[in-house]
Protein backbone atom coordinates (compact mmCIF):
# COMPACT_ATOMS: atom_id res chain seq x y z
CA UNK A 1 0.00 0.00 0.00
CA UNK A 2 1.14 3.60 -0.46
CA UNK A 3 0.46 6.18 2.33
CA UNK A 4 -0.04 10.18 1.02
CA UNK A 5 1.67 11.90 3.39
CA UNK A 6 1.24 16.02 3.99
CA UNK A 7 4.06 17.93 5.08
CA UNK A 8 2.68 21.49 6.57
CA UNK A 9 5.83 23.82 7.79
CA UNK A 10 3.96 25.47 10.47
CA UNK A 11 4.94 29.30 9.12
CA UNK A 12 2.48 32.03 8.79
CA UNK A 13 3.14 31.16 4.95
CA UNK A 14 1.26 27.95 3.67
CA UNK A 15 4.55 25.53 2.66
CA UNK A 16 3.13 22.12 1.54
CA UNK A 17 4.28 18.80 0.32
CA UNK A 18 2.28 15.82 -0.33
CA UNK A 19 4.42 12.54 -0.82
CA UNK A 20 3.46 9.39 -1.66
CA UNK A 21 5.73 6.69 0.38
CA UNK A 22 4.89 2.34 0.78
CA UNK A 23 3.81 1.60 3.73
CA UNK A 24 6.86 -0.61 3.81
CA UNK A 25 9.48 2.07 4.07
CA UNK A 26 11.04 3.40 7.02
CA UNK A 27 10.68 6.38 8.69
CA UNK A 28 14.18 7.50 7.37
CA UNK A 29 13.17 7.48 3.56
CA UNK A 30 10.18 9.59 4.71
CA UNK A 31 12.74 11.93 6.31
CA UNK A 32 15.11 11.97 3.65
CA UNK A 33 11.65 12.74 1.02
CA UNK A 34 10.87 15.48 3.70
CA UNK A 35 14.52 17.02 3.05
CA UNK A 36 14.39 16.21 -0.97
CA UNK A 37 11.05 18.03 -1.22
CA UNK A 38 11.86 20.89 0.60
CA UNK A 39 15.34 21.44 -0.73
CA UNK A 40 16.92 21.14 2.75
CA UNK A 41 20.43 20.49 4.15
CA UNK A 42 20.70 16.82 4.62
CA UNK A 43 23.16 17.11 7.16
CA UNK A 44 20.98 19.31 9.70
CA UNK A 45 20.09 16.77 12.70
CA UNK A 46 15.92 16.16 12.75
CA UNK A 47 13.16 13.93 14.97
CA UNK A 48 10.00 12.82 14.13
CA UNK A 49 7.55 12.99 17.29
CA UNK A 50 4.89 11.22 18.32
CA UNK A 51 2.04 13.22 19.39
CA UNK A 52 -1.46 13.56 20.46
CA UNK A 53 -4.81 15.69 19.60
CA UNK A 54 -3.57 18.73 21.15
CA UNK A 55 -0.05 18.45 19.52
CA UNK A 56 1.78 17.34 22.69
CA UNK A 57 5.34 15.87 22.47
CA UNK A 58 5.13 12.43 23.92
CA UNK A 59 8.15 10.28 22.51
CA UNK A 60 10.99 11.41 19.84
CA UNK A 61 11.72 8.76 17.33
CA UNK A 62 15.71 10.37 16.38
CA UNK A 63 17.61 9.64 13.18
CA UNK A 64 19.36 7.40 14.77
CA UNK A 65 19.19 5.33 17.70
CA UNK A 66 21.66 7.16 20.25
CA UNK A 67 22.88 3.59 22.66
CA UNK A 68 22.25 -0.09 22.34
CA UNK A 69 20.12 -0.66 25.53
CA UNK A 70 16.95 -2.58 25.34
CA UNK A 71 14.73 0.28 26.46
CA UNK A 72 16.33 2.96 24.27
CA UNK A 73 14.21 4.91 22.00
CA UNK A 74 14.54 3.46 18.64
CA UNK A 75 16.03 5.29 15.25
CA UNK A 76 13.96 5.90 12.37
CA UNK A 77 15.75 3.29 10.08
CA UNK A 78 13.62 0.87 12.72
CA UNK A 79 10.21 2.18 11.88
CA UNK A 80 7.68 1.81 9.21
CA UNK A 81 5.58 4.50 7.85
CA UNK A 82 2.79 1.68 8.08
CA UNK A 83 3.64 1.48 11.69
CA UNK A 84 3.25 5.29 12.74
CA UNK A 85 1.09 6.04 10.26
CA UNK A 86 -1.97 3.12 11.21
CA UNK A 87 -5.34 5.06 9.98
CA UNK A 88 -5.95 8.59 7.88
CA UNK A 89 -5.39 11.36 10.06
CA UNK A 90 -2.41 9.39 12.21
CA UNK A 91 -0.01 12.53 12.36
CA UNK A 92 3.96 13.26 13.68
CA UNK A 93 5.59 16.30 14.34
CA UNK A 94 9.34 16.83 12.54
CA UNK A 95 11.56 18.99 13.97
CA UNK A 96 14.67 19.59 11.29
CA UNK A 97 17.58 21.46 12.44
CA UNK A 98 17.74 22.02 16.32
CA UNK A 99 19.36 25.38 16.23
CA UNK A 100 16.70 26.95 13.88
CA UNK A 101 13.60 24.35 15.15
CA UNK A 102 11.75 24.30 12.11
CA UNK A 103 8.89 22.37 13.07
CA UNK A 104 6.49 20.79 10.33
CA UNK A 105 3.02 18.40 11.14
CA UNK A 106 2.90 15.30 9.30
CA UNK A 107 -0.61 14.02 8.52
CA UNK A 108 -1.44 10.71 6.82
CA UNK A 109 -3.77 12.09 4.36
CA UNK A 110 -4.93 9.07 2.10
CA UNK A 111 -3.83 5.41 1.09
CA UNK A 112 -3.57 4.53 -2.58
CA UNK A 113 -3.50 0.87 -4.08
CA UNK A 114 -1.38 1.89 -6.52
CA UNK A 115 2.14 0.38 -5.05
CA UNK A 116 5.18 2.57 -5.66
CA UNK A 117 8.54 1.62 -5.48
CA UNK A 118 9.68 5.36 -5.48
CA UNK A 119 8.94 7.72 -3.24
CA UNK A 120 7.60 10.80 -4.99
CA UNK A 121 6.76 14.50 -3.81
CA UNK A 122 2.83 14.44 -5.78
CA UNK A 123 2.24 18.04 -4.60
CA UNK A 124 4.06 20.87 -3.81
CA UNK A 125 2.53 24.50 -2.65
CA UNK A 126 4.66 27.10 -1.18
CA UNK A 127 8.13 27.95 -0.92
CA UNK A 128 10.39 27.55 2.40
CA UNK A 129 11.14 30.80 3.53
CA UNK A 130 14.83 31.88 4.45
CA UNK A 131 14.24 32.31 8.17
CA UNK A 132 12.67 29.76 10.24
CA UNK A 133 9.59 31.18 12.18
CA UNK A 134 9.99 31.94 15.96
CA UNK A 135 8.35 29.37 17.81
CA UNK A 136 6.41 30.53 20.92
CA UNK A 137 6.27 28.69 23.87
CA UNK A 138 3.26 30.00 25.87
CA UNK A 139 1.38 28.89 29.06
CA UNK A 140 -2.01 29.29 29.09
CA UNK A 141 -2.29 30.59 32.29
CA UNK A 142 0.86 32.27 34.28
CA UNK A 143 1.81 29.54 37.08
CA UNK A 144 0.50 31.58 40.59
CA UNK A 145 2.08 29.23 43.74
CA UNK A 146 -0.75 30.90 46.26
CA UNK A 147 -3.03 30.93 43.64
CA UNK A 148 -5.87 28.85 46.16
CA UNK A 149 -3.19 28.83 49.09
CA UNK A 150 -4.98 31.44 51.02
CA UNK A 151 -9.05 30.85 50.03
CA UNK A 152 -9.98 29.22 53.45
CA UNK A 153 -8.63 31.94 55.75
CA UNK A 154 -11.81 34.06 55.40
CA UNK A 155 -13.69 31.77 57.75
CA UNK A 156 -11.42 33.30 60.23
CA UNK A 157 -12.80 36.88 59.81
CA UNK A 158 -16.02 35.14 61.67
CA UNK A 159 -14.34 34.67 64.65
CA UNK A 160 -14.46 37.51 67.91
CA UNK A 161 -10.86 38.68 68.84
Amino acid sequence: MTKIIRIHLEHKDDVIRDIAISSEKTIEDLHFEIIHALKLDKNEMASFYMTNDEFELLQEIPLFKIDDKENSMLGMKEITVGAVFPEVNSQLLYVYNFLKMWRFSITFIEESDNETTENSCIKSIGEMPKEAPEIQFEAKKEFDPFDTAFEDFDEFNEYEY
